[in-house]
């Protein structure tokens, strides 16, 4: 009874352990995805600044605002498409 009780809570820290390293890296993915969605956000502003008349009138957020929402629908439609080919692919070599 007290050799089984042991192994099972020895086998909840080792699972809580993997939750907590799974996370962990999700948290710092997450921290690096948005570093790296900021700096986009200064480089977009700063092509569209050098194309339209900089201000910060709401004709210059409105042109911001459909720019990068076109890049978005864009970029995320193509990584959709390239999902589900490689999902398919997995698909089929089984």
């Amino acid at each position: 009874m007290s050799e089984n009780f042991g192994q099972n809570i020895k086998s909840s820290i080792k699972e809580t352990n993997k939750q907590v390293i799974s996370q962990t890296m999700g948290f710092i993915s997450s921290a690096f995805v948005l570093v790296a969605a900021l700096a986009w956000n200064e480089a977009i502003k700063n092509l569209i600044s050098r194309y339209f008349q900089a201000g910060t009138g709401i004709a210059s957020l409105f042109i911001y605002a459909i720019v990068v929402t076109l890049l978005a629908v864009m970029i995320t439609a193509r990584l959709n498409r390239l999902s589900e080919k490689y999902k398919n692919e997995n698909e089929d070599n089984k």
